[in-house]
């Protein structure tokens, strides 16, 4: 009884066997066929996906050739609807991903597309100059050739995958788009594609995979566009915006260190970051240098005297400090960072000197308080009411602005600004 258990599992485990050969068999018959349609191919990929699993018919090139056939075709028959104007008839998302699909078991089948040739005995037949046994292949060269023709395809498919919103399956079909003329699949000059158009895919991919929350995913594919040839200011302001999502505060100064000298006239937010960074760990003498290099090519910059003035507060020394933010806000008058600074600076002046006299009392403090702490406030009126003015979502601002309002007895502004 145990013995024939054995030989009836065996007689099954060969069936089944047989059963996904045959599958891939019909499957090629099938998609092979005169008149065969877009819900032919859907058919064909649907019914041979178990043989791609299967321990018998997964490791067979044609196997996966097949499934590749199968899936392309529903790409191709979707993109004649294309062409007829029958967009109405076409699933776009299943079009990109069966594209996609096709591409996975292509380049899974060539790497088992590799057959030893062997003699009437048996024995492998040996290549003349390497002593190795000659090979030779049955698929590679129709999958090689359809890859190439389709690779623009995985532009249009990455498309179709993003407007659905589809972002991981969008940034696949264009992940494979940036990568297969490099790939060795085939030589760089069969695909028409010029770099920098590949460059600005490897971009939107980036995009994609930022849209599909895989920031880490999307910061390499913002710099692997960058070092294609994508040199654009997006390029570092998506990755920025992914490392600080990412909490890689060392990300976002590599980048703005490699942003400023290309657009560091154009942003002033690259200087600021390293700046920042270099004050953060006591470089003050590059951050000197940086800001008088900046300076020395945009003297009449509002944006650099704002930071020159950051730079020289956090260093301690404010005098200087307020006059870059003073310089700043009249520079540009609708410049806020630079008439808030120096609105901002004045009032600190004016509560330090008040906290340090605190001492004083009667009319000694009141004399002292109109002589040398409400002069700063009324100076520093004017630049936080123009902050005010330029952006009044701002609650710190407005927070400041009252504090002035009450200090200077401007109860009827201090009551409109509703505080």
């Amino acid at each position: 009884m145990k013995r024939k258990s054995v030989l009836l599992l065996c007689a099954l485990t060969t069936v089944g066997a047989f059963a996904q050969k045959s599958v891939v068999d019909d499957v090629d018959h099938k998609i092979g066929g005169f008149g065969a349609n877009v819900e032919t191919f859907k058919s064909a990929a649907k019914d041979i996906a178990p043989a791609l699993e299967n321990a018998e018919t997964k490791d067979d090139a044609k196997t996966w050739f097949v499934a590749g056939k199968a899936n392309i075709g529903v790409y191709d028959q979707y993109l004649v609807y294309l062409q007829m104007g029958k967009e109405s008839e076409i699933d776009k998302p299943l079009m990109g991903k069966s594209l996609v699909k096709a591409y996975d078991c292509f380049v899974t089948a060539l790497p088992l597309d590799s057959v030893k040739e062997t003699n009437k005995d048996g024995t492998y037949k040996l290549d003349k100059k390497t002593g190795r046994p000659k090979v030779k292949t049955k698929y590679s060269k129709d999958i090689i050739d359809i890859l190439v023709g389709h690779h623009n395809d995985f532009s249009i498919a990455g498309s179709f995958l993003y407007d659905a919103k589809q972002y991981k399956d969008a940034a696949a079909a264009w992940g494979v788009y940036v990568n297969m003329p490099y790939s060795g699949i085939a030589a760089r000059e069969k695909f028409v594609a010029a770099d920098s158009v590949i460059a600005q895919m490897a971009f939107y991919q980036g995009v994609a995979l930022w849209q599909g929350e895989d920031l880490k995913g999307a910061v390499d594919a913002f710099a692997n566009a960058r070092r294609m040839g994508y040199v654009k200011k997006d390029a570092f302001d998506y990755a920025m915006n992914c490392c600080a999502q990412l909490q890689d505060n060392a990300g976002i100064v590599a980048l703005a260190r490699e942003a400023l000298p290309l657009f560091g006239k154009e942003d002033t937010q690259y200087i600021n970051i390293v700046i920042n960074d270099c004050i953060n760990n006591g470089k003050f003498d590059e951050a000197n240098q940086l800001v008088s290099e900046a300076l020395a090519a945009e003297p009449n910059s509002a944006q650099l005297y704002n930071v020159k003035g950051v730079m020289l507060e956090n260093q301690g020394n404010e005098d200087e400090a307020l006059e870059c933010f003073k310089k700043s806000a009249a520079l540009d008058a609708n410049y806020v960072q630079g008439q808030f600074n120096a609105g901002r600076l004045l009032m600190k002046k004016a509560m330090k000197l008040q906290d340090e006299n605190d001492k004083l009392t009667g009319a000694a403090f009141s004399r002292f308080k109109a002589e040398n702490v409400i002069p700063l406030y009324k100076e520093a009126l004017p630049f936080m009411k123009a902050a005010y003015d330029l952006d009044s979502t701002d609650m710190q601002t407005k927070r400041l602005l009252g504090n002035i309002y009450y200090m200077l007895n401007m109860d009827a502004e201090l009551e409109a600004l509703g505080l």
